[in-house]
């Protein structure tokens, strides 16, 4: 079965909110093993609405619509699902008791705007929306079957997992495959590489395998389709093994796992403890040590200022001079914090102006040091981009490569 789904709001398209419901819809439909080949955005308007439905039921049996049923001007599914399909509108009678059961409870009248909530294309029937006013809406015609759910997340992700799923189960029982994924998470190694390394296995039909770069991370998405959830299984385990012989070493979490739990997670293994000291990146590497699993026994203290030489003078890293140079002074300040708080493991991120740093777009170079227990290694990075951005990916490719050095021993 092929699925389309449209999103109705122009604050969507204008940005104004984050599309929040696309994920949890596309989630489920690929687990009920639905095929979603097109998502479209449409703004409030109503002949937009209308043709965009007509061109999904041009190329799909599912036609899902998110939002646009509340009781104003601007909430036009309803009239364009009627348009597009040419029915008239009617009042409904399950459609109605959700409208005034939610008014009811509070002990106000309903108003009028909110009667056009009770209002369902000809042929169609209501869905019950037990915490809001708007009920979803379901049709089948012409072999097709469109599905109006209402826009708020809250009422959206409810009616989605409490209704509209177990609905298309039943109704595809005898349609639909099981569809399964798996998320293996890279670092050391770039996109271009790994595309390289695993070019035979990317053209792969079922399981499909599909890369996707994050800041200093890979991301690779293995999903496979079959009758069972067994068989869809087994088909993910088989390629990941295949995956893993080739680049084994570069993994370092599966789905949930992130890149700090697994640091931590080491760390815990190792009985080791890490202490850092930052000048540029805000205190996003002790951020991220502190909140991982386990980071209660691991995590000793973070050190964060905006000029390095607050860190001597107000955060008693007295222990002589720290550098000037930004090389020397990263080095410096790792061996001190963790001597300062009896980590097993010192880091320091430092900075210096790049040869454009004056320019439109900044250049930074940046020196990341770890001090463990007495190895002193230093890695210089340069970035040019906006100093925010910056920021998170240098402590980002800090977790990396301490990662890569308590997995492997490989040094900065």
């Amino acid at each position: 079965m092929i699925c389309e789904i449209i999103f109705t709001g122009t604050e969507l398209l204008l940005g104004q909110i984050v599309n929040t419901n696309a994920q949890l819809i596309q989630q489920e439909l690929s687990a009920l093993g639905v095929n979603l080949y097109y998502q479209v955005t449409v703004g409030d308007n109503l002949q937009r609405c209308a043709a965009a439905i007509k061109q999904a039921a041009g190329r799909a049996d599912l036609i899902i619509v998110g939002g646009g049923l509340g009781p104003t001007e601007d909430d036009i599914s309803r009239e364009a699902l009627a348009g597009a399909l040419r029915l008239d509108l009617v009042q409904d009678d399950q459609a109605l008791k959700v409208v005034r059961r939610y008014f009811d409870r509070r002990g106000i009248p309903v108003t009028s705007n909110n009667l056009k909530q009770a209002l369902v294309p000809a042929g169609g029937w209501a869905v019950d929306n037990p915490i809001g006013t708007a009920p979803g809406i379901i049709l089948e015609q012409a072999g097709k079957t469109y599905i109006l759910v209402p826009g708020p997340p809250i009422e959206f992700n409810m009616m989605i997992r409490d209704q509209i799923i177990p609905y298309l189960r039943g109704k595809l029982a005898d349609e639909v495959g099981i569809i399964k994924s798996r998320v293996l998470k890279f670092c050391g190694i770039g996109e271009s590489l790994l595309d390289d390394k695993l070019s035979d296995l990317l053209k792969s039909a079922n399981p499909t395998v599909a890369p996707t770069a994050k800041f200093s991370e890979v991301h690779l998405r293995i999903t496979a389709k079959a009758r069972q959830a067994s068989l869809a299984e087994e088909m993910i385990d088989n390629m990941e093994s295949e995956i893993r012989e080739r680049l084994g070493s570069y993994i370092f979490g599966v789905d949930d796992e992130t890149l700090p739990g697994a640091v931590t997670r080491i760390l815990l293994e190792q009985g080791k403890t890490v202490a850092v000291a930052e000048n540029f990146t805000g205190g996003q590497l002790a951020y991220k040590l502190s909140f991982a699993d386990g980071a209660e026994y691991t995590f000793i203290a973070g050190l964060i200022a905006r000029d390095y030489r607050r860190l001597q003078e107000k955060a008693c890293l007295m222990s002589g001079d720290i550098p000037q140079k930004a090389e020397a002074r990263a080095g410096r300040i790792a061996s001190l914090v963790g001597k300062q708080f009896g980590a097993d493991i010192g880091m320091a991120v430092a900075v210096e102006p790049g040869e454009k740093a004056d320019a439109a777009v900044q250049e930074y170079n940046l020196y990341i040091a770890a001090d463990c227990n007495g190895r002193l290694m230093l890695k210089k990075v340069l970035w040019s981009g906006e100093r925010e951005a910056i920021t998170r990916r240098a402590a980002a490719v800090a977790l990396v490569f301490l990662w890569r050095y308590l997995k492997h021993g490989i040094p900065f």
